[in-house]
């Protein structure tokens, strides 16, 4: 469709290629009441009339036209209009539509941010491989351009935070997605290149720009085989960033499988002592449970509902995410797997493929191992963006696609999140080692997630991705600290130090507060996550609540314990005389200007949303509601907004 005016209007004809007159009764838009087109989408022959009688070999001329108004909801359309005729096998027809309005002033970068935020990384790879070819040796200077590249990835996540229209639900058309980019990829196989954001998705691409940006800067410490290195990285954020924003269930697992090579590779060769065993433990662990979504995902391609692609061909089968959510409850319960339920089934592995990631008991065991053999900057991605993908995995996928078996399964989401949550707390006290029981603190605080998905209220939904934003912000915080002191000392054993805080002031009060906003201090942001979960899970399963509410006292145990041993109390004269700091004349040297520089983005987001979680609420407000419609319509419809109920709900807290 091309633009006229304040319009975007374009034409397709309808040709009978019978041998008798063709009977064409409707034209219209496809739409449903849960999944219309966006507003201002008129349809009709070009000669006005409401049906048309089209003579063999005639054809008749449809025209399509959208006003989208001077302030539109969506500035994009996506959509097929239907035809239907008595043509010798009934079956309607439907032609696929695409209009976009241009954006920031050049279409060619912000009306495609997405293929941009998700291929910068990859364009960056290509010209380091071609550095290579080229024999070039100063690779010292790689680093800065790809700190630049993570620059302006992180640049063009806050175009797309500032453009990111809140307003924007299922209900305002495109399915409730912005910024969408669809082709058809591999006919044969109905896959098509599809990428879009919504409310469930916004935030972990924010996520992934700004961790992927501080980790490029934590990895200066990186010294040897530089190219192979930097390569990796780019290939790794590259991996991150489509499967949140993949629309398509072949091109989310092409991305999700994308991601898990350069780690292998990042942790095999860069990481600590025991680095092949921690990277092969994690390349079997993700990759099993890629075997269970990939047979998951096929299973939903084969038994789905009819769909249409991007221009309009009608296909039996389809990848789609939007298009398999149009199943809703009830579509799949006829079919059996091995005498089982086939939604139940399919919902289990779907769930067991996402846990790996999350990580959630007892599937949890690899992740110690890969952070602490993990280089730092990889632990912080690792951390702040990989364990996200498992849960983010359970609201694409499982949510909509699956929303009577995630009903029936809620009960065992919950249940899980609370076991994480405490046993990841108790199993943290007990380290010696501080990355390990930072890496531990992330399998309890992940748990909060889940007890809030479980919940399937609206509180407890945004209280599963609020968490999970936060969270990737603290826990980038606690390992890029860890990094810093091992960079000094060369070792994390916590009874090896003792009064830090007067060789270090500086990284104490970094660590202080990063410790303090990880327990969940009142005016942090790792309060407000853990907060709504409590209040959103509270009214569903009091009990649950009140036992994975323990962990936060055990929490604060942990993290004050660790914070006693390190920081406070006498210094340790012996080291004075270690070799490990010889370098700087027997002191450890205060934290640097690079090391400040990628703690104080992640710091002063930690402390705003603390203050002022109004920003985060707003940004996921309708995808939250869009989620609980599946799972949970009563609960969707008791409340205009969920950010305002969760805004009311913290009002009340003491």
């Amino acid at each position: 469709m091309s633009r006229k005016g304040d319009a975007y209007e374009g034409t397709f004809e309808i040709h009978n290629t019978g041998v008798g007159p063709l009977s064409v009764t409707r034209v219209a838009p496809l739409q449903s009441d849960d999944a219309p087109v966006p507003a201002g989408v008129t349809v009709g022959f070009s000669d006005n009339a409401r049906t048309a009688v089209i003579p063999p070999s005639g054809s008749k001329t449809v025209q399509v036209r959208w006003v989208p108004g001077k302030a539109p909801l969506v500035k994009e359309l996506y959509a097929q209009v239907v035809v239907e005729s008595d043509s010798r096998d009934h079956a309607p027809a439907a032609m696929g539509i695409h209009a976009e309005m241009p954006l920031g002033g050049a279409p060619w970068l912000f009306n495609h941010i997405l293929s941009w935020m998700t291929f910068l990384p990859l364009l960056g790879m290509l010209g380091i491989f071609v550095l290579y070819l080229i024999g070039y040796k100063k690779d010292e200077n790689i680093k800065w351009g790809v700190v630049g590249l993570m620059g302006v990835n992180l640049a063009l996540g806050i175009w797309l935070f500032l453009s990111y229209n809140r307003a924007v639900g299922r209900f305002a058309g495109n399915d409730g997605f912005q910024f969408i980019e669809r082709g058809v990829w591999i006919r044969s196989l109905n896959v098509e290149y599809f990428v879009g954001v919504d409310g469930t998705s916004i935030t972990m691409v924010l996520l992934t720009a700004l961790v992927s940006f501080v980790a490029s800067i934590a990895s200066f410490s990186v010294t040897k085989q530089l190219k192979g290195y930097w390569a990796m990285f780019c290939l790794l954020v590259t991996g991150m960033m489509g499967v949140f924003v993949a629309l398509d269930l072949f091109l989310f697992y092409v991305f999700w499988e994308v991601m898990l090579l350069p780690m292998y590779f990042l942790i095999g060769i860069w990481g600590g002592p025991r680095k092949e065993y921690a990277a092969i433990k994690f390349f079997l662990y993700t990759l099993a449970g890629s075997v269970f979504m990939l047979l998951a995902f096929i299973a939903l391609y084969y038994n789905g509902p009819s769909a249409h692609l991007v221009d309009g061909t009608t296909v039996a089968h389809t990848f789609s995410i939007p298009a398999l959510s149009t199943a809703g409850p009830g579509y799949y319960s006829e079919l059996t797997i091995l005498g089982m339920s086939f939604v139940k089934v399919v919902w289990v592995v779907l769930f067991i493929g996402f846990a790996i990631k999350v990580p959630m008991f007892p599937f949890h065991t690899w992740l110690p191992d890969a952070h602490v053999e993990a280089p730092t900057a990889i632990s912080v991605i690792l951390a702040g963006v990989l364990l996200k993908m498992g849960t983010y995995g359970m609201l694409r996928i499982n949510f909509p696609l699956l929303p009577d078996a995630t009903q029936w399964a809620a009960p065992a989401i919950a249940v899980f999140g609370v076991i994480n949550m405490v046993y990841g707390a108790f199993c943290a006290m007990a380290q010696e080692d501080l990355k390990r029981l930072v890496a531990y603190s992330s399998i309890s605080h992940m748990g909060f997630c889940l007890l809030g998905m479980g919940a399937m209220t609206p509180a407890g939904i945004e209280a599963s991705i609020v968490q999970m934003f936060n969270h990737g912000t603290i826990t980038s915080m606690l390992f890029t600290l860890v990094g810093v002191i091992y960079d000094r000392a060369h070792t994390r054993d916590i009874s090896r130090y003792g009064g830090m805080a007067t060789e270090m002031p500086l990284y104490t009060a970094f660590f202080g507060f990063a410790f303090m906003a990880s327990l969940g201090l009142p005016g942090l942001s790792g309060f407000i996550g853990e907060a709504l979960t409590f209040v959103g899970a509270f009214p569903v399963y009091p009990a649950l609540t009140i036992i994975g509410a323990t962990s936060v006292i055990f929490t604060a145990g942990y993290h004050l314990w660790a914070m006693q041993r390190v920081f406070l109390g006498k210094f340790k004269e012996e080291w004075r005389r270690s070799h490990a700091l010889e370098p700087f004349g027997g002191k450890f040297p205060e934290m640097n200007l690079r090391e400040a520089m990628s703690l104080a983005p992640m710091a002063v987001i930690v402390f705003i949303l603390g203050f002022w979680p109004r920003p985060l609420l707003d940004l996921i407000d309708s995808g939250v509601m869009d989620l609980t419609a599946y799972v949970n319509p009563s609960g969707a419809s008791q409340i205009g907004s969920a950010s305002d109920f969760v805004m009311r709900a913290l009002a009340q807290l003491p």
